[in-house]
């Protein structure tokens, strides 16, 4: 993935939609004090430069998804690495998958339904991907914050502010 230039009005944007994905380009244009056009038309290329991402973030406890948890994963042979991870991407349950540094080779975040459901994607499912060797899971008992990053974030407005 290309990282791309972002001037200080693409970061203001993003901060905006950040705090509220439906607010308007008008509402956004008079808080930055500039033109619809030109936040129609930064929106339009953050888009198209795939920096910005609109979805419809559902809370998954609300809607009966009780069973989340971290698994890493050891892969053996390493070199099944990215067959693993690409098995990993295809899992509906999957919300995040990564390849990692350390004793462990991939992470993935599931979310099931419940425990028995979980259980049951662990024993059926990933154990018997090939080149799954061992898995180290930890099991989220209330998620205390769901959030994408904050591009506003003290360290992030410091290097605005040189800009």
């Amino acid at each position: 993935m290309e990282i791309q230039d972002l001037d200080k009005i693409d970061m203001e944007i993003l901060a905006h939609l950040q705090k509220d994905g439906r607010k308007s380009f008008t509402d956004i244009a008079d808080e930055m004090n500039t033109s619809v056009g030109t936040i129609r038309n930064r929106y339009n290329k953050l888009l198209e430069k795939n920096v910005l991402h609109i979805i419809g973030w559902i809370d998954p406890t609300v809607v009966g998804y009780n069973a989340y948890a971290r698994v890493n994963i050891l892969v053996t042979p390493t070199t099944l690495k990215n067959e693993v991870a690409n098995a990993l991407l295809n899992l509906p349950e999957a919300s995040f998958v990564a390849l990692t540094a350390g004793k462990q080779d991939l992470e993935v975040n599931l979310i099931c339904k419940n425990n028995i459901d979980f259980i049951n994607l662990m024993d059926n499912v990933i154990h018997k991907i090939e080149g799954v060797y061992d898995t180290n899971t930890t099991v989220y008992l209330k998620v205390l914050k769901w959030a994408s990053h904050n591009i506003s974030s003290p360290l992030t407005t410091k290097k605005l502010k040189a800009i």
